[in-house]
């Protein structure tokens, strides 16, 4: 009779072990996919920078030939009114520019 108790102990105490144990596997198997979804979202934020960036270098490139060219235009307005010419004290009057702007800009 004591063997039955003791063997209905030791099941009990099994079972709760399995529970234990299952609860345990259960969280463990929670945390690796957090942990997984955190990586996967890290990994998505670098992608999301490298886009950026991507797209930060191409708009500066459009910038600076969109720049180039309206100074080239600028450039040729100042070169028009030299070629009448209008002294470049006048042309830096009328368009508000300095002497030396106007002394700097090339000639077409």
């Amino acid at each position: 009779m004591a063997d039955v108790r003791k063997s209905a102990k030791q099941t009990a105490a099994r079972s709760r072990a399995r529970d234990k144990a299952a609860e345990f596997r259960a969280k463990e198997d929670k945390l690796e996919q957090l942990a997984t979804d955190y990586f996967v979202a890290t990994d998505s934020l670098d992608e999301i920078d490298a886009t950026a960036q991507a797209e930060i270098a191409a708009i500066r490139e459009r910038a600076a030939q969109q720049s180039a060219a309206t100074r080239a235009s600028a450039a040729a307005v100042i070169a028009s009114m030299l070629e009448l010419g209008t002294p470049k004290a006048e042309v830096a009057g009328r368009l508000g520019l300095a002497l030396r702007d106007v002394k700097k800009t090339p000639t077409l």
